[in-house]
């Protein structure tokens, strides 16, 4: 299973699902608007749109390098000051 750096586990990911993105006090709610499609590289790809904002944001996470994955979450993992 490939994992973000939070407890997502990327094969299990669904459209509609909610995801919480935190790095640097920054926060970002998103809602899951493509599956995930691996490439032969082991590189997984996914959109999913800001809920505040509606931009798409393009996430990917490599099986071999998921120490680099983004910080997501399915509940509120961290209090923040700022969500963009």
């Amino acid at each position: 299973m490939t994992h973000t750096r939070g407890n997502i586990i990327v094969e299990n990911i669904k459209i509609g699902d909610i995801h919480y993105e935190f790095d640097y006090n920054w926060g970002v709610e998103c809602e899951v608007i493509s599956l995930p499609i691996r490439d032969n590289n082991g590189y997984w790809t996914w959109k999913s749109k800001n809920t505040k904002t509606n931009k798409t944001i393009d996430y990917g996470v490599s099986e071999d390098n998921s120490s680099y994955a983004p910080k997501l979450y399915d509940y509120m993992a961290y209090k923040t000051k700022y969500w963009r």
